[in-house]
């Protein structure tokens, strides 16, 4: 069995941790938190809203200690506009895989019982905060050595990969606060009168940006909101920067959706931040990017990457966190069928290689498609989703499985089957 050094503590991490452990292998991970710090003084780091396979993935684990009791999400309501002020815009209705529930679950709380047990598992929890030099060092007394420091700076020493990284700067500015219903209403209820299941919704303006409600398992306040702005720089949704509470996070996303998405005005009227938690907001930018299979360390040392590390998805669509499960458990399993073999730069260029043919490639294509003006390709598979609910099912069952919607949102011939199996007017759109 290996000896692995797991540097971060995030769910990719502590994923990986976990599945090693099942495995038998030995391994430490290395926070820059204690469980208390990441539970009570630390901001959430994003909505990560997880789509009932990779929830499973916690499960086979025994990590899962909360989808019992989570505010589950069943699908999306999607609502799409050519540019602010457009009174009607595309509605798209559809759910996700029948049984397989999504939310958004507290990430702190996660780390927090999963850092609590780690060591009752057999795994070694080291609180330091991994300096470029220690990390050398570190990488020498393990047979492999894992990066899972997301967007953090130490990220940086695993090169980007310039060929696979499609833009090279943020295309969105980004916001986020954890809301609540005043009224005690929840989605089911506002959303009655459209659908018969929790969604999490989306509002698409293509000269503007994007938001989304997702349903959210707060750590205290429980079944809440995690409100999300994605806001093209320059562009009437671009009015985050420099806040500095998630009061005025959130007071500035109402005023957006009361001038912009009157539809939607009784939403933003009815919920209020979650004023217990200073910490439940967030404000930024980054540019999405993947990173080459490896870096080399100046001992000679090798660090391969995981979950955000290896690739840092824009939030449109939903991909970190589900990419953060999926590529820690896929690690995992190569270094467990691996044996006592050499862990060195062939064996980790093909386990990249792998992942990026798995999931990396497909996610990002799918991830990708939505920060940029939809092509006519794209555009014809969205128009057919919009038409039926058998559409909107097929559209958004490539969300957790973007490997079956990809083809067509790039392949004209395949789009136009697309829309001509859901009874859509092809026409020469694609």
């Amino acid at each position: 069995m290996a000896k692995v050094n797991i540097i971060g503590a995030g769910p990719a991490g502590c994923v990986l941790a976990y599945a090693l452990l099942r495995d038998g292998h030995q391994v430490t991970l290395f926070s820059d938190r204690t469980p208390d710090q990441w539970l009570n003084h630390s901001a959430p780091t994003g909505t990560a809203y997880l789509w009932g396979e990779v929830i499973d993935i916690e499960r086979e684990l025994g990590m899962d200690h909360w989808s019992r009791d989570m505010f589950g999400g069943h699908g999306v309501l999607f609502d799409r506009a050519e540019q602010v002020g457009d009174p009607n815009p595309k509605v798209m209705k559809g759910r996700f895989e029948y049984g397989k529930e999504g939310c958004g679950i507290d990430q702190r709380m996660r780390v927090h019982r999963w850092l609590e047990d780690l060591e009752s598992r057999g795994g070694r929890l080291v609180i330091e905060s991994v300096t470029p030099q220690r990390l050398d060092q570190i990488a020498l007394q393990a047979d492999v050595t894992i990066l899972a420091a997301g967007k953090a700076d130490l990220a940086n020493i695993i090169p980007r990969d310039a060929a696979r990284s499609e833009f090279d700067k943020p295309l969105r500015n980004l916001s986020m606060a954890i809301v609540r219903s005043k009224s005690g209403r929840h989605v089911r209820d506002w959303f009655s009168d459209r659908w018969e299941y929790v969604p999490t919704k989306f509002d698409f303006f293509a000269d503007a940006g994007e938001y989304f409600w997702v349903p959210y398992t707060h750590k205290t306040a429980g079944h809440t909101f995690a409100l999300l702005f994605e806001a093209k720089p320059g562009g009437p949704f671009d009015r985050f920067n420099g806040l500095k509470s998630g009061e005025e996070v959130t007071e500035v996303a109402k005023d957006i959706m009361r001038k912009h998405a009157p539809w939607e005005r009784h939403f933003a009227d009815d919920v209020e931040y979650v004023s217990e938690d200073r910490h439940g907001w967030l404000t930024g930018r980054f540019p999405p990017t993947v990173r080459q299979a490896f870096g080399r360390l100046p001992s000679g040392g090798l660090v391969m990457p995981v979950g955000d590390t290896a690739i840092t998805f824009d939030p449109i669509c939903g991909q970190g966190g589900n990419f953060a499960n999926r590529s820690a458990k896929f690690i995992a399993e190569q270094i467990t069928s691996h044996g006592n073999a050499k862990f060195d730069e062939v064996w980790m260029t093909k386990v990249n290689y792998l992942l990026w043919s798995a999931y990396g490639k497909n996610q990002c294509l799918f991830n990708n498609t939505f920060l940029k003006e939809l092509s006519a390709t794209a555009q014809l598979v969205v128009d057919t989703a919009c038409s039926s609910d058998d559409a909107g099912d097929a559209f958004y069952y490539g969300f957790p499985h973007p490997e079956t919607i990809c083809p067509a949102l790039s392949d004209g011939h395949v789009a136009r089957a697309f829309a001509a199996r859901h009874g859509y007017p092809v026409g020469q759109a694609a």
